[in-house]
């Protein structure tokens, strides 16, 4: 578990608030969603014709901006709970 999480782009410091949780849950469906699509997309081309590349583009836009804003507020949640005060420190 170590090394992977070695390998994630943000620290995994702060606990995760109902939100945050969310917008994770939103990114990891959007992901397997543009996952799905890609894997069935001569399938989805020949079932619904011209409409399929938009609707490539369309979820794979939102799996990128659903996680960048995950990524910021994760972060931001993430420097909040490392840099907060405590009374114990004195």
């Amino acid at each position: 578990m170590s090394r992977f999480a070695d390998m994630m782009p943000v620290p995994l410091a702060a606990p995760e608030t109902r939100e945050l949780r969310k917008a994770r849950y939103r990114t990891t469906a959007s992901c397997v969603l543009v996952a799905t699509i890609v894997l069935f997309f001569g399938l989805l081309r020949s079932a619904i014709g011209s409409f399929a590349l938009p609707l490539l583009v369309a979820g794979a836009t939102y799996a990128l901006v659903q996680g960048w804003l995950w990524l910021k507020a994760k972060d931001a949640a993430d420097d909040a709970w490392l840099f907060r005060e405590r009374d114990d420190a004195a």
